[in-house]
């Protein structure tokens, strides 16, 4: 499990991506971790405090998934199976394509981006 991607995925879920499809791959992940660890686990407890959280949450919720794959190879897989699907998910329902074509002259900055989970910062001028 990569977990470069895994944070991608659950920060972007964390985010709000994919709206109703993002809310459902994040009930199958708590689901996952609930029939795992058990209800009461600290887990269960940091996914469900996370939705609508911050990237930082994200990270943080990553480091968890990923501390409990290394110690346990069926969860692991499970993870791997979860994020691989979740992947497609959030992939497809973010599609960007930015352009900046004819004619137009730039003068300054210029962002294009998808959706963005944090800030931008682009420092002093």
């Amino acid at each position: 499990m990569d977990p470069t991607v895994l944070t991608a995925i659950v920060t972007a879920l964390v985010g709000g991506a994919a709206g109703e499809v993002g809310k459902s791959a994040w009930t199958s992940l708590v689901t996952l971790a609930r029939n795992r660890f058990g209800g009461d686990s600290g887990e269960v407890a940091a996914l469900e405090a996370a939705p609508g959280g911050s990237a930082g949450r994200a990270e943080e919720i990553t480091g968890i998934l990923i501390d409990r794959a290394t110690a346990d190879p069926a969860f692991a897989d499970e993870l791997a199976a979860w994020a691989q699907e979740t992947a497609k998910v959030v992939r497809q329902s973010h599609d960007v394509s930015n352009t900046i074509g004819g004619d137009a002259t730039i003068h300054g900055t210029v962002i294009q981006a998808g959706d963005v989970f944090g800030s931008i910062n682009l420092g002093p001028r």
